[in-house]
């Protein structure tokens, strides 16, 4: 591998944490929401009942200790500046317990949606609520990273305000195995092919896979093709995508899953365990247990992996990651793909609005970020006030991308986005690489009319 220079997206040395932001709640002893406002955790199984003015109920998807410790940081911030009670209930089972209760007609006053294509599926039904004149939209536009504002826009209206964005666009490698052979940290997919290949050859596993994850296995296949096809086919093609307009069996999605994903996954010695060790490993332990056990030393993950690692693992020094490089003969610059989730009111309570204006402003992230696991959707945040520097970091490879794109398989359809292209991609892998044609075609025929 040559040496080169140093880009934005070469990894910065980790520094010790920064001191977490103190977020102090009112008492509310006097039942006063008003002044008095508190954050409440409703456990999981229990119901989450709309709130009156004064009070607000939040539906969400995070459940881990590092991701809920900050979201009721940020939250109790939010009761302290307006008053206003917040009760949180976070969900393992999300998308259905989110639906059934918006479509039975007993909605939580907002919810945080990971998926926008749910979102657009309620408005779709004239059960959200539009924000549309709650924030300043030129103002959020100026200050949002590109993109992140429309994603919340559907049917002419404004409904899906983006409070928090994880980065997909990483490879996470151990420092001290790189030193030791003397391997550079590529900076073009060529280069990364060719430290596979080299790792390979020197008798090691260049790559930690696994696909399993529940009812959900299959999604990790996905997040590679859709980071291909940003780097190979740019913006424009990938939204078309996204909206079907650009079938999965043309010639740019076979040629990013045929030319760029299956030759990494599929030649034999790249990756630990093969196709069956992909299947049966979990998305966690390729990381957590393969990558620090020496099993096998590149892993393209999301920033959320962090929550795997060993305990006391320090990012930076224990292990590290870079940005999964453009394909520089495709001639589309350096994207990124994100996920991240999205804000939308179900109901007219009044509070609502202060919700979405306390949220509209780069600073009401900054009790998020001192808890870490959390990047902010404002391109102008700042950056010291993240737990650590790998997420400064990782903030910085977001706001200088050449443009971002969100999660492709959260926007579809859902029958499509987490059902038949997770579906045929654990096919494709269980085939070895096989009947590539019939497994998009069977993705095809799946979308709804």
């Amino acid at each position: 591998m040559k040496t080169t220079k140093n880009r934005w997206w070469r990894m910065l040395a980790a520094t010790s944490a920064l001191a977490m932001v103190a977020v102090a709640c009112g008492d509310g002893d006097d039942g006063d929401a008003a002044g008095d406002g508190e954050l409440e955790t409703v456990d999981e199984g229990e119901e989450l009942e709309a709130g009156e003015e004064g009070t607000i109920t939040v539906l969400h998807a995070l459940t881990g200790d590092t991701d809920t410790a900050g979201l009721r940081a940020a939250f109790a911030a939010f009761s302290e500046e307006t008053g206003i009670t917040v009760q949180e209930q976070g969900s393992s089972d999300f998308e259905q317990l989110a639906r059934s209760r918006v479509e039975g007609g007993n909605p939580p006053d907002i919810v945080l949606h990971p998926q926008p294509g749910l979102m657009r599926d309620l408005v779709d039904q004239e059960l959200a609520t539009a924000a549309t004149d709650w924030v300043d939209l030129d103002q959020l536009n100026a200050d949002m990273v590109d993109g992140l504002v429309e994603l919340g826009e559907w049917n002419d209206e404004f409904y899906g305000l983006m409070v928090r964005l994880s980065l997909k666009s990483l490879v996470w490698y151990i420092p001290s195995y790189f030193e030791e052979n003397g391997y550079d940290v590529p900076e073009t997919w060529d280069e990364m092919v060719e430290l596979t290949d080299t790792i390979r050859e020197s008798g090691d596993t260049p790559w930690c896979i696994g696909i399993e994850s529940s009812d959900a296995t299959g999604w990790v296949a996905t997040d590679w093709i859709e980071d291909i096809m940003l780097r190979l086919h740019g913006g424009d093609a990938y939204d078309d995508w996204v909206a079907n307009d650009l079938p999965f069996n043309s010639p740019e999605v076979t040629e990013a899953v045929e030319d760029y994903m299956a030759p990494i996954w599929f030649t034999e010695g790249n990756v630990f365990g093969g196709p069956p060790n992909i299947l049966q490993t979990s998305f966690g332990d390729s990381a957590g247990v393969d990558l620090f056990d020496g099993n096998c030393h590149l892993h393209r993950q999301a920033s959320f992996i962090e929550g795997f690692f060993p305990d006391g693992t320090t990012v930076g020094e224990d292990v590290d990651f870079f940005y999964l490089p453009e394909i520089t003969e495709a001639g589309q610059g350096a994207p990124v793909l994100i996920a991240g989730d999205l804000a939308v009111a179900y109901t007219d309570n009044p509070s609502n609005a202060e919700f979405f204006q306390y949220f509209s402003t780069p600073e009401s992230g900054e009790p998020w970020g001192a808890e870490g696991a959390w990047l902010s959707p404002f391109s102008d945040f700042d950056t010291s006030a993240y737990a650590d520097q790998s997420l400064a970091a990782q903030g910085e490879i977001i706001t200088d991308a050449d443009f971002a794109r969100f999660d492709a398989s959260d926007m579809m359809p859902g029958a499509v986005g987490a059902g038949s292209f997770w579906t045929e991609m654990v096919n494709y892998v269980q085939s070895n690489g096989e009947d590539l044609e019939a497994r998009l075609q069977a993705i095809d025929d799946s979308w709804p009319n």
